[in-house]
């Protein structure tokens, strides 16, 4: 079964910032991410209400992972994005998370997001195109509404 996994460009909201990991909730209740302040682009403090701009595609479940490498994932140029290897660390019957390669986070998505010929199961190797984030705006509104 093979599938195109394409990156496609995505919106987020800074929820929370906490000992250096950004969680973000993904616009159109699409999935949670929590990731280093260090994948954010941009000299500006980060903080709850920012908007982010970054790319994000379809998780597929790989048997044979390839040799990942994520030395484009800086912060020095805009989003651009790279092909990064994960593992699923939580399945579930509505959502899965993916621990990112080289400690750069989590994904909590549904499993509609996952591509896959077998059923999924915790420790199974993923691989998904995702860029540094880019902060495009700040929204007003109280933290608690995030």
């Amino acid at each position: 079964m093979d599938y195109i996994i394409n990156p496609v460009k995505m919106g987020g909201l800074v929820k929370k910032v906490t000992d250096g990991m950004v969680k973000i909730h993904l616009h159109g209740r699409l999935g949670v991410f929590i990731v280093p302040e260090s994948m954010i682009i941009g000299d500006t403090p980060i903080e709850p209400g920012h908007d982010l701009e970054f790319y994000f595609s379809y998780i597929q479940i790989v048997e044979d992972p390839y040799d990942y490498d994520d030395s484009d994932m800086t912060t020095d140029h805009d989003p651009q994005p790279c092909l990064l290897g994960g593992k699923l660390i939580e399945v579930n019957d509505t959502a899965v998370s993916v621990a990112i390669m080289n400690e750069r986070g989590t994904i909590n998505v549904p499993r509609r997001w996952v591509f896959t010929p077998v059923e999924m199961q915790v420790g199974q190797d993923v691989e998904f195109y995702l860029s540094c984030m880019k902060i495009t705006g700040k929204k007003d509104i109280p933290i608690e509404s995030i």
